[in-house]
């Protein structure tokens, strides 16, 4: 059969954007490689690199879509376009906001998976299924999965970063977090034989681990990085990893020694009550020390926060670079769960306004600011630390690549505020949601 997977473009631009056309989601890869290893003629677009070949779609048998909630709008367009063109085609959707929200995808598709696909997506493309809704069940040995082929990816040319997949789950829980509803609380890895395999087939110039919490067992992943100085594949890597990765310097050593490049780390805040309230079981000064540990060793950090409102204290604690987002409810998270219940959203026009789930835009009423204001003062935040003021001192100071990351994230900032100043106008005119919480009402 010919079988085309799609992951549909992110709607706005974000910190991110310079790079994800460099990182795409794992689980089409995945399901293609299967699809191919099991005979069928698989390509996979990713709307982030290249545009989707139409005439390719025209001619398809089966059509998958993966979703996000910030993406789900984009793919439910696609889907509709598909339908027009090639009526006979199949189209499957799945991915995390599918998962979370089965009825509505299957508005706009022909079956819709949960969960991991990759136990049912040979028999539904081959036989499909009169169920609407399958579920897909968790892949408990992950050595089964095939290595990922990133050949099926349409115009991705020489990669400049690989993407690695080494484990499933987290048993964290904090409250706006979705990962452990959608693969669990129990981790499930991969052995490290297997993944010094899957390295060894070719040259990288640089690995980015996507598992949510690396180092979540430090003997585990200790043992993958002696096997990879023993094997001689150390590129410069990157990984997630939470704060609590410092308190271990032997570890951080290793990490080192095996060319460890940057740590992108949710620290989320520096309040201590916001850590609280999110269930982060971290403090501040576990931060600071995270950081000063990782800079020892020539690791750079890459700080994940949760804005709390207009603050200049990113500059001062010395992360290398900054991803700030406005506080989401995403779908599966208890926080969503909690401010739907509550009916503190400030925006109702589904699935359209789920394109505004990215953490760029405050969607529902924060805790201590208005939307506007919180939206504003986010903004400001972000303005202060990708300042010239600050570009410009590195430059000085001959800190070339730290320049050039702040210089990208300045121009990130001003096409976003150009891309937004709809929304953002919107959000500051409207009295109603500046005074009490309350549903958005316009346009935004």
């Amino acid at each position: 059969m010919k079988v085309t997977l799609i992951e549909p473009k992110t709607p706005f631009i974000n910190i991110y954007s310079a790079y994800i056309k460099h990182l795409p989601l794992m689980g089409p890869i995945y399901l293609g490689t299967m699809l191919k290893n099991a005979g069928h003629d698989v390509v996979i677009y990713n709307e982030n690199m290249k545009d989707i070949d139409w005439e390719r779609i025209a001619d398809s048998d089966v059509v998958g879509i993966s979703i996000m909630t910030s993406t789900a709008p984009r793919g439910y367009e696609i889907s509709r376009k598909v339908r027009e063109l090639n009526p006979k085609a199949k189209v499957l959707i799945g991915g995390s906001h599918a998962t979370f929200l089965p009825e509505e995808a299957a508005e706009y598709a022909d079956n819709v998976v949960t969960g991991e696909a990759e136990s049912v997506i040979i028999d539904l493309v081959e036989h499909g299924s009169s169920k609407k809704i399958i579920a897909g069940n968790p892949v408990e040995n992950l050595d089964e999965l095939p290595f990922p082929d990133f050949s099926l990816i349409h115009g991705l040319g020489k990669q400049k970063i690989t993407p690695v997949s080494t484990s499933r789950g987290c048993p964290f829980d904090c409250t706006f977090c979705s990962v452990t509803a959608m693969f669990g609380r129990k981790y499930r890895y991969r052995s490290t034989d297997s993944v010094i395999k899957e390295l060894s087939r070719m040259k990288h110039r640089q690995i980015f681990f996507y598992d949510d919490n690396f180092d979540a067992n430090k003997s585990r992943t200790s043992e993958l990085l002696q096997k990879m100085i023993h094997h001689k594949i150390t590129p410069p890597w990157i990984a997630q990893t939470r704060a609590s990765v410092s308190k271990d310097e032997e570890f951080v050593k290793l990490m080192s020694r095996s060319n460890c490049f940057q740590l992108c780390i949710g620290f989320e805040s520096l309040n201590p009550d916001s850590l609280k309230k999110y269930n982060k079981k971290q403090t501040p000064e576990d931060i600071r020390n995270c950081i000063r540990v990782l800079h020892k060793y020539k690791i750079r950090v890459h700080g994940m926060f949760i804005s709390d409102g207009y603050t200049d204290i990113y500059n001062k604690i010395g992360v290398d670079s900054l991803q700030l987002c406005v506080l989401v409810p995403l779908i599966g998270s208890k926080l969503y769960t909690a401010i739907k219940g509550s009916g503190r959203l400030i925006t109702d026009r589904f699935p359209n306004d789920w394109k505004l789930f990215d953490g760029g835009h405050v969607v529902h009423w924060p805790d201590s600011l208005s939307p506007a204001e919180m939206q504003r003062q986010t903004i400001k935040s972000l303005g202060a630390y990708y300042s010239r003021a600050n570009i410009t001192k590195l430059f000085i100071r001959g800190k070339f690549l730290s320049f050039a990351i702040r210089l990208m994230g300045y121009n990130l900032l001003k096409k976003w505020k150009v891309q937004n100043k709809d929304y953002d106008k919107n959000l500051s005119r409207n009295k109603y949601i500046n005074q009490t919480p309350g549903f958005l009402q316009g346009k935004p």
